[in-house]
């Protein structure tokens, strides 16, 4: 699979997690202030397609936040977590892919995703 994330889809996946209670970041920095900011950083010659935006949660054990890598090829989404088990995800929608991919971590683990919620209607 090739991990991309090109710009309209990167400002999908941002339009979507700015209605939940998950963040977003550029690989390897802290989490972006706002949509505008990250709107603003994937329309710059700093944003790399190569590197894919993290989606960032909380978890389980609280004030821990954890993230996962998200690309688009072809039709599904794919969520990777190459640093915490592995474990990743694909589907259709960037909500359906992020829901499979906290099903697809240990309940009892306390690195276990919070529950993604809409903070806004979608």
């Amino acid at each position: 699979m090739n991990n991309t994330l090109e710009i309209t889809k990167a400002k999908e996946l941002i339009t979507f997690i700015s209605k939940t209670n998950y963040e977003l970041a550029p690989y390897g920095d802290g989490l972006f202030l706002n949509q505008n900011e990250a709107l603003a950083h994937v329309d710059s010659n700093e944003y790399d397609p190569a590197i894919p935006l993290n989606v960032c949660f909380d978890t389980k054990q609280g004030e821990n936040w954890e993230s996962a890598s998200v690309s688009f090829e072809g039709n599904p989404r794919h969520i990777i977590d190459s640093s915490m088990g592995g474990n990743s995800s694909k589907a259709k929608s960037i909500k359906d892919a992020l829901i499979s991919f906290r099903i697809a971590h240990d309940e009892t683990c306390d690195h276990y995703p919070i529950e993604l919620s809409l903070t806004q209607a979608s």
